[in-house]
């Protein structure tokens, strides 16, 4: 893991526009997709599934989500990303949705509110190097959050190794054009 005050550096860096997010994504040139799961969670399997079938990788483990100066908001590549996972990686698209992964059988895909994705982010805090973060710091994470909670679509995705979830994902992506 990176050091946390590398960490805290690249979250103030980004506040209060965006936060350093324990997360993995993926994408094209045109959109990301992104992933959140505690530890342990899938986050690196859900990666390497979708880049060996569908998607360049952007991130692994620790995803930079931020607005820029075109107020587009994207998913980047943070510093701490696992290299040489053999897969091709591009530096960054834009957020097309967000999914919360889980992991059993069966496999379902389902789009949930703007308030229980802000409730699973308080409970499962993705801000790394939380602890490391000035109060008015975690606020204004916080509150950068709750606004992506409310401008894209949140999912919940659970997957078993057995299943394929790029099919999931593909009825996801066709609904949101």
């Amino acid at each position: 893991m990176m050091d946390k005050f590398i960490l805290r550096a690249q979250n103030r860096a980004v506040l209060p526009d965006g936060a350093v997010l324990h997360a993995s994504a993926v994408g094209e040139m045109n959109f990301s997709l992104l992933f959140l799961a505690p530890s342990g969670g899938g986050k690196s399997t859900i990666r390497t599934i979708l880049t060996r079938s569908m998607f360049a990788g952007i991130g692994d483990d620790s995803v930079v989500v931020a607005k820029g100066t075109d107020s587009i908001i994207r998913s980047l590549p943070c510093g701490s990303m696992k290299q040489g996972t053999g897969v091709e990686n591009i530096g960054g698209a834009p957020l097309k949705a967000v999914f919360f992964l889980e992991k059993g059988a069966p496999g379902m895909l389902i789009q949930v509110s703007p308030e229980y994705a802000f409730y699973r982010i308080t409970v499962n805090n993705p801000v790394m190097a939380w602890s490391e973060l000035h109060s008015n710091e975690q606020k204004q994470a916080m509150r950068f959050l709750e606004k992506l909670t409310k401008d894209f679509p949140f999912y919940i995705l659970r997957y078993h190794l057995d299943e394929t979830p790029e099919k999931l994902l593909e009825w996801t992506l066709e609904q949101n054009n």
